[in-house]
């Protein structure tokens, strides 16, 4: 008994370093693996994943977690931190997206935080459209009476993005025709199209953009030329991107640069 305090309580931080360094060299592991890995119950393993998502040092996923890195692809880091990076040039894009958008249309916005920057906006300039989203971070944009209608959909809420996610959350895109539906992603790859790391938030875009008439990608410089685990969208679904500054070599007529 004495022994299994020690456990939970003084080696809880050499338990966690040990975690990260195996979870660097396997890439993936789920909770069951950690569970019989340290003798630890299922509870124990996810406090220890949480907390170490927190610090940076994995990434939370369904069931279980991901190195922060895994073979030179790209992962999803906690929302806080995505909200800060590359703060300017999400606002850059969110205004050149603005001009896209006419009265009456609706839209889709998924729960990427260039789109948090791009509700923003709609809020501010008091467009009268209708916003169907999944993130809740979103639907409080407009809390202050702003004139757009907003359809926030059920879902399981996850915390890790802000937004709700799940089998309800995909099924309810089948009750919507949506005129634009906007995009963020992890990376891009011309000729391949947009990747993500985190099946349970990708699976809702996949199942929203199938109701949308036009698919724009918003995204800053950074995310151009990188990929992650999983391909979402084909390039050739994409109608326009919009981005912060000019991108590329060869000129692609879908592009809108904000600068």
């Amino acid at each position: 008994m004495p022994k299994k305090a020690r456990t939970l309580r003084s080696e809880t931080p050499e338990r966690r370093e040990e975690l990260v360094a195996w979870l660097r060299s396997e890439g993936v592991l789920t909770y069951e693996q950690i569970q019989k890995r340290f003798s630890i119950a299922p509870m124990t393993s996810r406090r220890d994943v949480a907390a170490l998502h927190e610090q940076g040092k994995l990434v939370r996923v369904l069931r279980g977690a991901m190195r922060v890195h895994s073979g030179g692809l790209l992962t999803e880091g906690p929302l806080y931190l995505r909200q800060r990076k590359n703060l300017a040039a999400k606002q850059q894009v969110a205004q050149a997206a603005l001009k896209l958008i006419e009265p009456g249309r609706t839209l889709f916005l998924d729960a990427g935080t260039t789109c948090i920057e791009l509700a923003r906006a709609i809020a501010q300039q008091r467009l009268a459209v209708t916003i169907v989203t999944n993130s809740v971070l979103i639907s409080a944009c407009f809390c202050e009476g702003a004139p757009a209608k907003v359809i926030q959909i059920g879902g399981q809420l996850n915390s890790f993005s802000g937004c709700v996610t799940g089998p309800e959350s995909e099924a309810a895109a089948a009750g919507y025709f949506i005129d634009i539906g906007f995009f963020t992603t992890l990376g891009y790859v011309p000729g391949e199209g947009t990747y993500e790391s985190l099946p349970e938030t990708f699976r809702v875009k996949q199942a929203f953009a199938e109701r949308c008439a036009d698919l724009i990608l918003l995204m800053d410089h950074t995310k151009f030329g990188q990929r992650a685990l999983n391909r979402v969208f084909p390039d050739d679904r994409i109608k326009r991107i919009v981005t912060d500054r000019p991108i590329g070599g060869k000129a692609d007529p879908r592009f809108l640069s904000a600068s």
